[in-house]
């Protein structure tokens, strides 16, 4: 019986980093070079007409790299993390089926993660605020103790591993239970995700701190001449769901549109808020499994970072 090569080179490429690394110029080179689908892995950029504020890639931009879930949700409506999965992990196995490379470019760690090792079926449960509302209200009315007892009746496996006081989880799989009817301690990981049955390269685009802050002031010096403050006087005029509400700039730009602040002191605000989010995600990233840590020196090209990526992927993953 002839032995096979071992197969090398991902099936899936991941590019992840912080805000304003630059992740966004690099994918287009790398998709000037391989025949890629792109999926965007951001929690932000997936809505519409909020561009400036998330820098959701250009409408050129996504065109070259056949961009998936970028700028196609009403910020209206709430998305997930296991809402996202299922879109992604759909467009990745049309793309590997028509022969292209699946490439998940953002930097949402949580919808990472959900796309690449799966999600608990609790976490697909959805979440029902009036419901949890409900339950908060019963446990102020009700006093500690009582959430806790409720769930003794219906998971008494989840009561022992949830603390009396521990409102929040308690309300979570009280909420799991009602919308299942299932206890959320019988509903065992369901944690396959691409990796389960695909190579998968992931790379972080890592740069030195200082340079990375210059590259978040630039930007946000770049969104307000783009137009920043108009498109948030525009947002705060409509309903916005939970998590489009709390884009990055939408609180900051708020308080000058308020006669709160001066805009140079909004826009000093956004900085800092921008830096400690990325601070945010680079932490997330580096306590990934399985990730290639990519150093971005100051002053090289987008085009030089994509050759490298592309010799990460022809080596396996295993050298820069």
């Amino acid at each position: 019986m002839t032995m096979r090569p071992p197969l090398r080179g991902p099936q899936v490429l991941c590019l992840v980093g912080p805000t304003a690394c630059g992740k966004t110029a690099v994918a287009c080179r790398i998709a000037g070079l391989r025949r890629v689908e792109t999926i965007s892995c951001d929690s932000m950029q997936v809505y519409r007409g909020m561009g400036i504020l998330t820098q959701a890639p250009t409408a050129l931009e996504r065109r070259r790299l056949r961009s998936h879930l970028t700028e196609c949700v009403d910020p209206a409506i709430e998305y997930s993390a296991a809402r996202f999965a299922r879109s992604a992990r759909r467009i990745a196995a049309s793309a590997l089926r028509s022969g292209r490379l699946p490439m998940v470019v953002g930097g949402t760690g949580l919808y990472l993660r959900a796309l690449l090792d799966g999600l608990f079926e609790a976490d697909g449960a959805g979440r029902d605020e009036a419901l949890r509302q409900r339950l908060q209200a019963e446990h102020h009315e009700q006093g500690p103790g009582h959430l806790h007892a409720r769930l003794a009746a219906v998971d008494p496996d989840a009561a022992r591993r949830i603390h009396a006081n521990d409102v929040r989880r308690l309300v979570r799989a009280l909420e799991v239970y009602e919308l299942t009817g299932k206890p959320i301690s019988h509903l065992q990981p369901s944690r396959r995700g691409l990796r389960a049955d695909h190579r998968i390269l992931t790379v972080l685009l890592d740069r030195d701190r200082e340079e990375l802050y210059r590259r978040i002031d630039e930007r946000v010096d770049r969104m307000l001449e783009d137009g920043l403050v108009r498109q948030v006087r525009r947002l705060r005029s409509r309903k916005l769901g939970r998590t489009a509400s709390v884009a990055l700039g939408l609180r900051e730009i708020g308080s000058y549109l308020d006669g709160a602040c001066s805009l140079q002191e909004a826009a000093e605000l956004m900085r800092r808020n921008t830096r400690r989010y990325a601070k945010r995600q680079l932490s997330w990233f580096r306590h990934e499994r399985d990730i290639v840590n990519l150093r971005v020196p100051a002053g090289e090209t987008a085009a030089r970072t994509a050759q490298r990526v592309v010799a990460l992927m022809r080596a396996g993953g295993s050298s820069a």
